[in-house]
């Protein structure tokens, strides 16, 4: 009796212990998820304006393509922003389902080591990975990376047709999967033609640099959306956690009560008894 409360009481502290590296974990991403969420409304409202500027750089030619590059070749690529680390649920499982569902012949760029490893497990490696983004402050950097590397490959000849895949959350709620192409680029629509803008740059070479930024500010929004995403599965698997632990910790305590009980009514049997037969 004796040894089996030791290790319930063992168990307990054990449980307890986990207790508390949960709370930890859980505060970590409700901070990260609500740093995202604030930073979010500026990488939206970034891409808008660039998008504004393009559409009124693009008016000022008569022959403006539709879609820029206007001879993309090569192959098909999904970029997937996949979660850094673990403690997601299956989160990361489901973003990689979809992007396992992704046309023959279709390239897997990741940006996330938990995704990378995922999609090596699957038998289907990263044709290219680099790490994603741990905090607010390093999705800038994310997202030149892959600026960099798309803008080689593309340059090359080796793409031609870029998507983005990430998650999105809702204000925090559990996170759904987004898809958007991103190459060829589609140049907004700006409907009635404006007053031309004051530039000191011919307009082509204008378009061109301002395509380069529409393409950053499109990666770095994915990027920050695939961040907060990732956080809001880390916050929602660490609720869960505490919920499921909360139970085991009333469970080990009831049990541990019940056991204290019994090897109190134990020793008083046995000291009555000792006294009985003393008589």
């Amino acid at each position: 009796m004796t040894e089996r409360l030791e290790e319930v009481e063992a168990r307990r502290a054990s449980v307890q212990d986990l207790e508390s590296v949960t709370d930890v974990m859980r505060s970590l991403a409700a901070m990260r998820l609500q740093q995202a969420l604030g930073t979010l409304g500026g990488t939206r409202a970034y891409a808008e304006v660039i998008a504004g500027a393009l559409g009124q750089a693009a008016a000022l030619l008569d022959d403006a393509p539709l879609q820029w590059p206007v001879n993309g070749r090569g192959h098909h690529a999904w970029v997937l922003f996949a979660p850094e680390h673990g403690f997601v649920g299956g989160f990361a499982e489901k973003l990689v389902d979809a992007a396992l569902a992704a046309p023959p012949g279709c390239e897997l760029w990741v940006a996330g080591s938990r995704g990378a490893a995922l999609l090596e497990e699957r038998g289907r490696p990263p044709a290219w990975t680099t790490a994603m983004a741990t905090n607010t402050d390093a999705v800038t950097a994310t997202a030149l990376r892959i600026a960099e590397a798309l803008y080689h490959a593309a340059a090359d000849g080796r793409l031609g047709r870029v998507d983005l895949l990430y998650g999105r959350t809702n204000a925090g709620a559990p996170p759904e999967l987004m898809r958007r192409p991103l190459l060829p680029l589609g140049l907004p629509h700006i409907g009635a033609r404006p007053v031309p803008p004051l530039i000191n740059m011919p307009p082509r070479d204008l378009i061109a640099r301002l395509v380069d930024e529409y393409v950053f500010a499109l990666l770095a929004n994915a990027a920050m959306e695939g961040f907060a995403a990732e956080n809001a599965a880390r916050l929602t698997t660490m609720m869960t956690a505490r919920h499921n632990i909360e139970n085991t910790l009333e469970e080990l305590t009831a049990t541990a009560r019940h056991l204290r009980q019994e090897q109190v009514t134990n020793e008083l049997i046995e000291l009555v008894s000792g006294a009985e037969a003393m008589r």
